[in-house]
């Protein structure tokens, strides 16, 4: 079967699967290792696909978000070293705001060694993972996104906008040299911008391997955000107007 061929297969395999590892696309096209990490490469860079390590996810349509699971399997290390330093951020009684990112859940989790703090967040998840804390939390409503945790829609955007908050953390998929942050998910974006918008101080978690590229929709530029955390020094990726912001 010929790359053409094949290019089809894959991605009508992935978008039926979502994800896939090397090995199972080996088996169900008969090449080899060498060859399908070419071809997957190859689409990877055709921006049909996501590769990851050791696979490949379907990106799906314009606007369409990455598997939940995916995205909590996704650097993994990387998230938890990020949240990590996010956590140093938050004051003893602030209230804070997070999107339904995984990298933000990775937060979510560690929030309970503050004191005195009020989360709110769109993330369905949270109402399980605070329950049995101490910490005042607030879940927005709204329509819970396929394939993922993140409630969107208006009703989400009008309750985040009903409150104020002291600090905001989110992500996003693609940060581009130049300072636009980018996503597909159109509607979570929307959500991010009311926090934003109701936040005194706005951080951005982002691992490394989210900067290139334009994803299709951009939520704000760096010049908006108070404060980027990564797992490592990036700052020297961009202009050096943004310097003070990378922390």
């Amino acid at each position: 079967m010929a790359f053409k061929e094949r290019e089809s297969a894959i991605l009508e395999y992935l978008q039926e699967k979502k994800e896939a590892t090397v090995g199972e696309l080996c088996r169900a096209f008969f090449v080899s290792e060498p060859t399908m990490r070419r071809d997957l490469l190859a689409l990877h860079n055709a921006g049909k696909i996501l590769r990851t390590h050791g696979g490949a996810v379907y990106r799906g349509e314009p606007g369409e978000n990455l598997p939940q699971g995916f995205r909590e399997r996704e650097h993994v290390s990387a998230k938890a070293l990020i949240a990590k330093r996010c956590l140093a951020l938050v004051k003893d009684g602030d209230t804070v705001m997070l999107d339904a990112s995984s990298t933000a859940f990775e937060l979510l989790k560690l929030l309970p060694a503050k004191h005195s703090i009020v989360v709110l967040t769109n993330n369905a998840g949270a109402a399980q993972a605070l329950a049995e804390t101490k910490i005042k939390a607030f879940v927005t409503g709204g329509e819970l996104a396929r394939g993922t945790y993140a409630l969107v829609g208006s009703q989400a955007e009008s309750f985040i906008r009903s409150f104020n908050a002291d600090i905001c953390f989110f992500s996003v998929r693609r940060l581009t040299p130049d300072g636009r942050l980018t996503d597909n998910a159109i509607a979570e974006n929307a959500v991010r911008r009311a926090m934003l918008s109701r936040s005194r101080r706005s951080v951005l978690m982002l691992d490394s391997q989210k900067i290139g590229e334009p994803c299709m929709n951009t939520l704000c530029t760096l010049d908006e955000v108070t404060h980027v955390v990564s797992e490592e020094d990036i700052s020297a990726a961009f202009p050096s107007a943004y310097k003070e912001k990378f922390l």
